[in-house]
């Protein structure tokens, strides 16, 4: 097999291996990432990652002079803001175009990285807490002071904070603004508007809420700094610091992996609950429409919204316009929209069985058209097929409008 690679002016050309399996075995195959270096933000991701794992390696090394408890939750901090910038040149790298195998092409990436990511600092936590209670109830590690506490709270906190500022618009910013507040972000608040009281420059920093990566800096600079200046005196200290510190990034990372799990789980977000509902309720109202049923909307990724509804009308409706009407109605909070109009069954009765035609498979399903987007709404084509049903689609770009006329035997 030749590999081969091409030069691209202002790219870095990152290769991917994907495992393919075959009847006769399984080969490799490279797949290429082009990371587009003309953009600013993928730049800055790139050098803020960088920094990050320097400070990764410092703290690493740091870990292994001393063997504190406190330096490693430190290190594994860094850790993740080195992911949540790599899930940064991930969501800016990867392609959003449809393909046969992904409908949606790789929008659900970042998601999926930020969730990956604040996962992997929960188990972290988790696993520092139980080294820190094993570490207790031994009594048998003792430390002494050392410089490199105060270093290794600089780099945690040097990681942290670029990770929180250091790329504009990246999916962890988002996540951070989107999610519920944690417990210490609450309890922080009262401290923070009695400071903001006293010096009101600093609302832009702390009000509403501080950044939560902000806040676990802060923690870990006085964890450090205490544990260096008690750790001759108290040999419990490390690991009680790290206990703590463990337990402040087990609350700070539970909200940010429940908001992103729940859009991997394609649920709604609660906030375009009320919103959504009058939406529907305008749409229900459209002269012809009897009911919308089948509705799932779910959240595609943090600011695409997609659904699917069926819509049942009178038999004598004109699809053409109430497909119109409802995609108007409902393109305000869905962008991503599948519209199947299916003609009402019970009113068309009569009319149908006065004519002579084949039996129709009632249990047979309708067609369920995959969609496209709704900026396009104005390129529409309709055919029918004389299989005895009528079909009629509207193509939209992402919302196809499907119908059917059923037609029954008298007997």
């Amino acid at each position: 097999m030749k590999l081969r690679l091409k030069k691209v002016t202002n790219c870095l050309s990152v290769l991917k291996i994907i495992m393919i399996w075959s009847p006769k075995g399984a080969f490799l195959i490279m797949v290429g990432i082009v990371i587009r270096w003309s953009n600013s933000n993928i730049r800055q991701a790139c050098v803020g990652a960088v920094i990050c794992g320097l400070c990764i390696l410092f703290l690493v090394g740091s870990v292994s002079i001393t063997r504190s408890l406190i330096l490693t939750a430190a290190a594994w901090l860094s850790v993740f803001s080195f992911f949540s910038l790599i899930s940064t040149v991930i969501s800016l790298s990867v392609t959003q175009n449809p393909s046969v195998n992904y409908t949606y092409g790789f929008a659900r990436a970042p998601v999926l990285a930020v969730f990956a990511t604040t996962v992997l600092a929960t188990l972290a936590a988790i696993f520092l807490i139980k080294k820190s209670m094993e570490h207790i109830l031994e009594n048998d590690h003792h430390l002494h002071p050392n410089g490199l506490y105060i270093f290794g709270a600089i780099a945690a906190s040097v990681s942290l904070e670029i990770a929180a500022y250091g790329v504009k618009n990246q999916p962890i910013q988002h996540v951070l603004t989107a999610s519920s507040s944690s417990s210490l972000q609450e309890h922080f608040a009262d401290i923070s508007h009695a400071i903001c009281y006293i010096l009101p420059g600093l609302s832009v920093i702390l009000l509403p809420r501080l950044n939560a990566l902000s806040l676990l800096a802060l923690l870990t600079t006085v964890a450090c700094v205490i544990t260096h200046w008690f750790i001759s005196n108290l040999w419990w200290i490390d690991a009680v610091a790290t206990l703590v510190l463990s337990v402040c990034i087990f609350l700070t990372m539970w909200p940010l992996s429940k908001y992103t799990g729940r859009i991997l789980l394609q649920t709604t977000p609660p906030h375009i609950h009320n919103q959504l509902d009058r939406c529907i309720s305008e749409a229900s109202t459209i002269d012809g429409v009897l009911e919308l049923r089948l509705a799932h909307f779910w959240q595609l990724d943090f600011t695409t919204m997609a659904g699917t509804v069926d819509v049942r009308i009178r038999r004598d409706a004109d699809e053409q316009l109430v497909l119109a009407l409802v995609t108007e109605k409902l393109s305000a909070v869905i962008s991503i929209l599948t519209v199947q109009i299916v003609k009402d069954i019970v009113t068309g009765w009569q009319t149908t069985c006065k004519t002579h035609s084949a039996p129709y498979d009632l249990l047979r399903p309708p067609q369920f058209r995959s969609s496209i987007s709704l900026n396009q709404f104005e390129e529409s084509h309709s055919h029918s097929h004389s299989h005895f049903h009528d079909h009629e689609h509207n193509n939209s770009n992402e919302c196809h409008g499907h119908s059917h006329d059923v037609h029954h035997t008298s007997h």
